[in-house]
């Protein structure tokens, strides 16, 4: 077994979810295509879909992807599914009546009967896990980015140049928007008043964490309110990497390495997804806010020219001091406590850098495998009102007035 491209973790559309929105947008896509003659379709969403996908906008992106066919929605908030990201198409045709379930498993990807649309199930990389590919890389002296280079097709570099200019993009609106975001919390648009703020004050641009955290809030906010995005690995963790790009600007780092180093975090975000999740939904946030932490992180590391041993580390202590983190988005919306997160959590692959390349490569005890492994793991185990339901934590706690 290998990995597949790195091209599926940064994939451009809509927020606020890449499970709850970009993941049944796709399912309704492969509905459309694969039967004809439709009469009617209903659509049933089981687990986390059914319990915050009215947060989330899953309704509206399904009636948004059938507009131009008669249907239902319904949410089943007490059947147990497989897996907590399960909905039945029931499909009503001139050739009789079809069921068929569709899983969305995180970061915008579907799991069909047939896979008619996954065209990126292919496995590209030879290898399933980091440490392999550390152990190679060293081998043939070659640089993470080279191994990508080296097993990706000639149009990745143009793909992820594209990835960092929706970005952009994505930062520019969240920095010029206000008012408030969809939904009944009532939250406020920060990222502009934050960057006046910031501008104003004694360090002004040159005060790092301000800068991490208003970016990161731009970018967070622009998904909150279902703006164009790119998924680093979801959408609910989409605002940590571009608070990571704006700080290697800072250091002068150029586009082509900030692309490069995209790249690379492209492939930790991978392995993370073919070999535990990327799901709030089956995880818990380690493996939305933890895994784009690590990316991050070794983003930074590869940026700043450390060997491949230290971008590993970097990205290993990321995900490490990440586990056990729960997803509990009040009222079911993207907005609190995600926004903020990912703001302290692209600060936090900074410092995790910073601690990687003054540990001893000699005295490593714990793999980037180890916590891939244990995030899965824990998030298994994890209580299933922790993992996107918002039954417990934050949204247990805090109730919106109706």
């Amino acid at each position: 077994m290998g990995l597949r491209s790195i091209k599926e973790i940064f994939i451009v559309g809509h927020g606020p979810s890449s499970s709850h929105t970009m993941g049944p947008h796709f399912a309704c896509d492969y509905i459309l295509k694969k039967y004809k003659n439709i009469k009617h379709i209903s659509v049933t969403l089981y687990g986390s879909l059914a319990l915050t996908g009215k947060g989330h906008l899953t309704d509206y992106i399904i009636d948004l992807s059938l507009k131009d066919i008669p249907h239902e929605v319904k949410f089943d908030k007490t059947t147990v599914t497989e897996h907590p990201n399960t909905m039945t198409f029931v499909v009503d045709t001139n050739e009789g009546k079809f069921s068929e379930n569709v899983i969305s498993i995180g970061g915008g990807s579907i799991i069909t009967i047939d896979n008619l649309l996954d065209t990126r199930i292919k496995e590209i990389y030879p290898h399933q896990y980091m440490t392999d590919i550390m152990n190679y890389c060293i081998e043939k002296d070659i640089s993470l980015y080279q191994y990508v280079e080296m097993h990706e097709d000639k149009n990745t570099y143009d793909y992820f140049k594209n990835v960092l200019k929706v970005m952009d993009e994505a930062v520019v609106r969240g920095l010029n928007a206000e008012g408030y975001l969809p939904g009944k919390l009532k939250v406020r648009r920060k990222a502009k008043e934050m960057y006046i703020s910031m501008e104003h004050s004694a360090l002004g641009a040159k005060d790092v964490a301000m800068n991490v955290a208003v970016h990161s809030f731009a970018v967070s906010e622009e998904n909150a309110a279902g703006g164009i995005i790119v998924t680093a690995p979801t959408c609910g963790s989409a605002g940590v990497i571009p608070g990571c790009i704006q700080y290697l600007r800072m250091k002068g780092v150029s586009e082509e390495n900030i692309i490069k180093g995209l790249m690379v975090a492209g492939l930790f975000g991978i392995i993370c997804k073919m070999n535990a999740s990327v799901s709030g939904a089956e995880c818990g946030c380690q493996a939305e806010i933890g895994v784009a932490c690590s990316m991050g992180a070794a983003m930074i590391a590869h940026c700043f020219g450390k060997n491949t041993i230290d971008i590993v580390q970097s990205a290993e202590i990321a995900l490490e001091h990440s586990l056990g983190l729960t997803c509990d988005p009040v009222d079911g919306y993207v907005q609190i406590p995600c926004i903020e997160r990912c703001a302290l959590f692209a600060i936090k692959a900074i410092n995790a850098v910073k601690l990687a390349v003054i540990i001893p490569d000699d005295d490593i005890h714990v793999s980037y495998d180890d916590s891939v492994k244990t995030m899965y793991k824990t998030g298994i185990d994890m209580n299933a009102k922790y993992k996107e339901t918002s039954l417990g934590g934050l949204a247990e706690t805090i109730k919106p007035d109706d």
